[in-house]
């Protein structure tokens, strides 16, 4: 029986809709947030009934889990605690928006027990956060990481989106020029990348969005690195840089390392080392059945194969600069792919920087 590392619980709810965004997240508040917050822990008490937990990290993700006012998660974890021993928790994370708590809150949230933030900056230039359809400005984001820091985080950490709509490498250097002012010890920068079904699939699809060509991703990639660099970032995933060992996203690594985690809320997924799982995307029901029924409220399941797991162990393993073992890269790959596009470190094998940049077509190539 597989023993849960991790526990990610999805906050849905969102006050818009960003047209790159293909995470499960409503505008309308079909149920109110105590009840959905009452639904999560009934979901948590079925399970402890047959897994168990040596949970070492919680991550509130969403949607806009800073829309939940802090005394809200303060209750939850009262009751979170009489169902599950926390006494090996080591990191505790909330996603916020720039334009949602003050000071007071985040100190709320420090002596509740979070001990990490995540920050949805997406950019700091005003022109950019135009086209990525957000409703802050920079000025949002510098106030509400400044607010973190004051109310007692030490570990925050931005989220970054490069490879705009006519983006120059300039502008990528401001956005770093803007970051070394601020308190964040930790970075997620993501390569735009356009969804099915969203907003931006639908302007790519009618010509109406210009994305960068290859060579102009190459050379914003290029910059990329050497900003991160010089503000001492280190690389330890393919999109996440930390400056010191102890800012890494511990609850990231779990999944990456392919360990155990229980995910609840409307839309989540989990993972028990044999299978993965899914919720129903439909808050309503999910908080009918667990409330009303007292069932869990699944949708999708994945049995994994061997030949399933290990083919998930590669894709994610090489998502970090840890690597795999070398001998599931070896007679798979052409010699002189190994030698461009990885690096070799003892025993394992891990892209180097050309090959984090063709990462896909390489783990295509693999799997």
């Amino acid at each position: 029986m597989a023993m849960f590392k991790g526990l990610y619980i999805h906050i849905p709810f969102c006050s818009q809709k960003c047209p790159y965004c293909d995470f499960f997240s409503v505008t309308s508040r079909e149920i109110d947030s105590e009840t959905y917050f009452r639904a999560l822990l009934e979901e948590i008490k079925i399970y402890s009934n047959f897994y168990s937990f040596s949970l070492q990290t919680v991550y509130f993700g969403g949607g806009t889990p800073s829309l939940i006012l802090p005394h809200l998660y303060e209750s939850f974890f009262n009751e979170l605690g009489k169902l599950l021993d926390l006494s090996s928790l080591k990191e505790v994370t909330i996603e916020v928006n720039p334009e949602s708590y003050t000071v007071e809150d985040f100190k709320q949230l420090r002596e509740i027990g979070f001990t990490r933030v995540s920050v949805g900056v997406q950019s700091f230039l005003d022109e950019n956060l135009g086209k990525l359809g957000r409703n802050h400005t920079s000025q949002h984001s510098l106030k509400i990481l400044e607010n973190a820091h004051k109310g007692g985080f030490e570990n925050i950490s931005v989220d970054l989106i490069w490879g705009l709509p006519g983006q120059t490498e300039e502008q990528l250097r401001k956005e770093f020029e803007t970051l070394k002012q601020t308190p964040a010890v930790h970075l997620s920068a993501y390569l735009l990348t356009v969804y099915d079904e969203t907003p931006f699939a639908l302007l790519l699809k009618e010509g109406k969005l210009d994305l960068p060509s290859q060579e102009r991703i190459e050379a914003l990639y290029e910059t990329l690195l050497e900003e991160t660099e010089k503000l001492n970032f280190k690389r330890y995933e393919i999109s996440n840089f930390s400056k010191r060992e102890k800012f890494k996203s511990r609850h990231n690594l779990l999944y990456w390392k392919m360990e155990p985690f229980l995910g609840i809320g409307a839309g989540a997924w989990s993972f028990d080392g044999t299978k993965r799982w899914a919720n129903i995307k439909n808050i309503k029901l999910y908080g009918e059945k667990l409330l009303k029924e007292k069932i869990p409220p699944v949708g999708d399941v994945i049995n994994l194969t061997e030949k399933d797991f290990k083919k998930e162990a590669i894709i994610l393993g090489l998502r970090t600069t840890e690597g795999i073992p070398l001998d599931w890269v070896k007679g798979r790959l052409p010699e002189e792919i190994i030698r461009e596009f990885f690096v070799q470190k003892g025993e394992k094998i891990a892209f180097n920087k050309r090959g984090f940049l063709v990462s896909n077509t390489l783990l295509s190539m693999l799997v």
